[in-house]
């Protein structure tokens, strides 16, 4: 198929960890480019533009589109401008291959020669299935969770360490590491060989050119990573607003020709967006905008509210006659 038009990368603010204070979905910076062209190349001028007002943690939520692409385009750059990637695999970069170091690398994770008995391949958590029914399970009990962990910062060059998760403190039973047998019942033990090296002891090294485009800090499909990358809804929510709910962007909505006119009238089109959701966030919360604050108005006086008191003691009995009363 043709892909026609432009293409228009925006990064907005999203909560620093699931279930935290929600924040104001604002356009933070944009980058327009030619329909079609690279996502990485289209997208990385976005995430520059940001520099030094982003503070840690700093984690970069994109589509698949982002991490389809090479390594040196999107992936390496944003790790060295120190975001943490969180990506949706696509169904091909999916599947067992071999890893560094006695380990394996299941859907890019690098998790250990051996899984909890009765794992499977990770596969996506189902909200509806937990609906209901209280908490979610715990990551370190669904399938393909055991995997590796960062045991220290990003180093200089590039290089993490991580360890294995019969490591101390162990988050899985390995009979190939004593030490970890020796946890509670509870922690699941995994289906490795008696005598076979694995690799759920050991501490590793992995370099950025080790699957940068595809490692994330969760096992992809389960209920961590689920929570995690659902925070993405944020910038849908901000497309919304300027297509339909707030503005209505749409073909036809620019009548100018040439990427620099665009780009410049999408540049005011998003930062009078901004004003728009600023505003009503400051209206509902009984506070002044970011504009009366420039102009020096006067903060707006705060009312309490009372909620109307209900006597839930005072009960209203009603005495039917013979002739209203309902007949057996």
């Amino acid at each position: 198929m043709f892909f026609c038009g432009f293409d228009l990368p925006v990064v907005t603010d999203v909560v620093s960890a699931p279930g935290q204070l929600p924040v104001v979905h604002v356009a933070r910076s944009m980058n327009l480019s030619p329909a079609g062209s690279n996502k990485g190349l289209s997208g990385l001028p976005a995430v520059e533009t940001l520099g030094d007002r982003i503070g840690k943690p700093r984690h970069l939520i994109a589509d698949r589109a982002y991490n389809f692409v090479t390594d040196d385009k999107f992936a390496i750059p944003v790790w060295r401008l120190g975001y943490t990637t969180i990506y949706d695999l696509h169904p091909n970069q999916r599947g067992t291959h071999p890893g560094p170091d006695g380990t394996h690398d299941m859907d890019r994770r690098h998790p250990v020669l051996g899984e909890p008995a009765g794992g499977t391949r990770g596969s996506r958590p189902d909200r509806r299935r937990h609906e209901g029914r209280g908490a979610c399970p715990d990551r370190a009990t669904s399938p393909g969770a055991a995997g590796l962990r960062v045991r220290s910062a990003r180093r200089p060059d590039g290089s993490r360490r991580y360890r294995g998760p019969a490591v101390p403190p162990a988050r899985v039973r390995c009979p190939n590491n004593p030490i970890s047998m020796s946890a509670p019942q509870s922690v699941p033990t995994t289906s490795c060989t008696p005598g076979t090296p694995c690799g759920c002891g050991c501490t590793i090294t992995l370099d950025d050119t080790d699957y940068p485009d595809l490692r994330i800090p969760f096992q992809h499909g389960t209920v961590a990573w689920e929570a995690s990358y659902h925070r993405r809804v944020g910038i849908e929510i901000l497309f919304a607003d300027l297509k339909q709910n707030r503005m209505t962007m749409h073909r036809g909505f620019f009548r100018e020709f040439g990427i620099r006119r665009y780009t410049l009238l999408a540049g005011f089109t998003l930062a009078a967006l901004n004003l728009l959701i600023l505003h009503d966030a400051a209206t509902r919360r009984g506070t002044l905008d970011c504009w009366g604050r420039f102009l020096g108005e006067p903060e707006p006086e705060r009312t309490p509210r009372r909620r109307p008191r209900i006597n839930r003691a005072t009960t209203c009995h009603t005495e039917l006659s013979p002739a209203t009363r309902p007949g057996r």
